[in-house]
C-alpha cells in the first residue's frame, strides 16, 4: 500500500509535510544581503584603488616638482586610471573629482627645501544609497633638487 503524505511529523492526520518552496523562499529573504555585500565589497576595492592613485598622483607630481618639470594639477589629474579621477567633475563615486595641490613646508623654496604635494577628493561608497562619504587623500614631499619655475597652489 502507497504511503499517504498527509500526516504531520508526529504521525497524528492534519497539515501536509511538504518542504517544497521553502528554500525558495529563504533564498529571496537572503538575497537583499547578500547582493548589498556584493556592492560593498566591489566599492571597497573601487575606494582602496582610488586612494592608491592619488597617492602615486602625489609621488608623481613632488618628483616632477623636485626637479622643476611641474606639469600643473589638470595634467596630474589626467594620470589617474579612471575617467572620474581625471575629470575635473569627477563622476557618481567621486562627485567632485579630485584636486591636487602644492606647497612649500619650509616656506622657502631653495634647492634643498620640500616641496609637498597634495591630493584630496571625497569618495561615496554605494551612490545609489544616498552614498557615504569617505575622504580620499594623497601626499608626498620631496627635496628640491632645482630652483621651481612654479609658485605653490591648487
Amino acid at each position: 500500500m502507497p504511503r499517504r503524505r498527509d500526516k504531520r511529523v508526529d504521525g497524528r492526520p492534519g497539515l501536509v509535510c511538504d518542504e517544497s518552496g521553502v528554500v525558495a523562499i529563504e533564498f529571496a529573504l537572503v538575497l537583499p544581503f547578500i547582493l548589498m555585500f556584493i556592492f560593498l565589497i566591489t566599492d571597497f576595492g573601487r575606494f582602496f584603488n582610488y586612494l592608491n592613485d592619488a597617492n602615486q598622483i602625489a609621488a608623481d607630481g613632488a618628483r616632477m616638482a623636485a626637479v622643476n618639470t611641474y606639469p600643473g594639477s589638470a595634467a596630474l589629474r589626467s594620470r589617474g586610471d579612471t575617467s572620474e579621477l581625471r575629470s575635473p567633475s569627477g563622476g557618481s563615486h567621486l562627485p567632485g573629482g579630485i584636486s591636487v595641490c602644492i606647497d612649500f613646508p619650509a616656506g622657502t623654496s631653495k634647492v634643498g627645501d620640500p616641496v609637498r604635494v597634495k591630493t584630496t577628493g571625497t569618495f561615496k561608497l554605494v551612490p545609489i544609497l544616498g552614498g557615504i562619504s569617505v575622504p580620499l587623500h594623497g601626499e608626498a614631499t620631496m627635496r628640491i633638487e632645482r630652483t621651481p619655475s612654479y609658485s605653490a597652489g591648487c
